[in-house]
């Protein structure tokens, strides 16, 4: 049984994620600081052998994308199912402003509950699950980067650490730029990740989910 290792990457910082806006599908660029984290994490994996890149197709995700790839002398895959969660009635709107419209939905419950008017994390994690297992079947037994999203990601590994969409909530958030590494394996045409690790050695989960 063949197995490919997974580095799951966070684009960099955009001035949405300075003033703690939801993006969504917003196609918002990179701030100077998110192209240092790029280059942060470029340079994290300068000494791994990556064999592909693979990339949402929002531009803070692909402009992180290219930075990783140029070091490797790969291009980068675009799959648009590696998109951030769409957030609906909530994109553009501040976290106070979230909180104040819809307490209900804030707080751990955005991880397991549709955005008004958006996607469930459920439908995210389908969806990225399923680019997920192209990427794996094109590339057994090697390494590859996938540059995503910060909700993404979360329901991602919550597959890998075999949390559902509630148990989600637990995860710490990773931080643009952040890497996480899983491994994927295709059981009777199934993926299956497991051996979730992050690179900044944190514990997955937080000790308050409130924070």
């Amino acid at each position: 049984m063949t197995i490919t290792r997974i580095l799951l990457v966070r684009h960099g910082a955009t001035e949405w994620n300075t003033h703690k806006r939801a993006q969504g599908h917003a196609d918002i660029a990179l701030t100077d600081e998110g192209i240092s984290q790029a280059l942060h994490a470029a340079g994290e994996l300068s000494e791994t052998d990556i064999a592909a890149v693979y990339s949402s197709d929002l531009k803070r995700a692909y402009d992180t994308a290219m930075v990783i790839a140029k070091d490797h002398g790969v291009e980068v895959t675009v799959d648009r199912d590696f998109r951030e969660i769409d957030q609906g009635e909530w994109e553009g709107l501040t976290v106070d402003e979230i909180r104040a419209g819809w307490p209900d939905l804030w707080g751990p419950a955005r991880h397991f509950n549709a955005r008004p008017g958006g996607e469930t994390p459920h439908q995210v994690r389908k969806r990225s699950l399923e680019a997920l297992e192209r990427a794996v079947k094109a590339h057994p037994d090697s390494t590859i980067v996938v540059v995503s999203h910060g909700g993404t990601i979360r329901w991602l590994s919550a597959e890998a650490l075999g949390y559902d969409d509630r148990r989600s909530a637990r995860i710490r958030g990773l931080g643009n730029g952040g890497i996480v590494c899983v491994s994927g394996r295709l059981e009777d045409g199934v993926l299956m990740l497991g051996d979730h690790q992050r690179w900044d050695g944190a514990t997955p989960d937080l000790d308050d989910p409130n924070d």
